[in-house]
């Protein structure tokens, strides 16, 4: 089953994937669950030595460390996985009919991006109005949101 050979040697896909340690290759969710758990007891730490409750800073601190222990856990497994080794991944995901459709979707969204932002500063320099900064960063950012998913949506129509 396990292949623990060179270079170019195949490893039988698994379900949850494998990571390779050496020259050896293993399961990758044991060593992702350890290192999450060590980076929620970190941040636990790092939540009681700040006080974020005053009153109860062991108790906010172990209240850090279990609100994150799933997230970090799932983090360490991305990071670790060797995406060969997963049963059903692509070999070549960038050739794959999504990513040209993310491709084509995103190149136009920086186009739009760049239309409306050069618009909206033109319009904006001649009206007798003032925009805050920050309304104006999160105008953008839902016009790149906007564009992205109507063109995505496009792309996959189109085929």
């Amino acid at each position: 089953m396990m292949d623990s050979g060179g270079a170019g040697s195949a490893v039988a896909r698994s379900k949850w994937g494998k990571v390779r340690v050496g020259t050896r290759w293993i399961a990758a969710v044991p060593p992702a669950i350890v290192l999450g758990m060590v980076a929620a007891v970190a941040l636990g730490v790092v939540g009681a030595l700040l006080e974020l409750v005053p009153e109860h800073p062991v108790v906010s601190g172990i209240a850090v460390a279990l609100a994150t222990v799933s997230p970090l856990v799932g983090l360490a497994w991305v990071l670790l996985v060797d995406r060969s080794t997963l049963e059903g991944a692509t070999d070549r995901p960038e050739d794959s009919v999504e990513a040209s459709w993310y491709e084509k979707a995103a190149s136009g969204t920086f186009t739009d991006i760049l239309l409306v932002t050069g618009l909206g500063c033109t319009a904006l320099a001649f009206a007798p109005i003032e925009v805050e900064g920050l309304h104006a960063l999160m105008a953008v950012v839902l016009v790149a949101f906007a564009s992205f998913g109507v063109r995505y949506a496009v792309q996959r129509r189109k085929g």
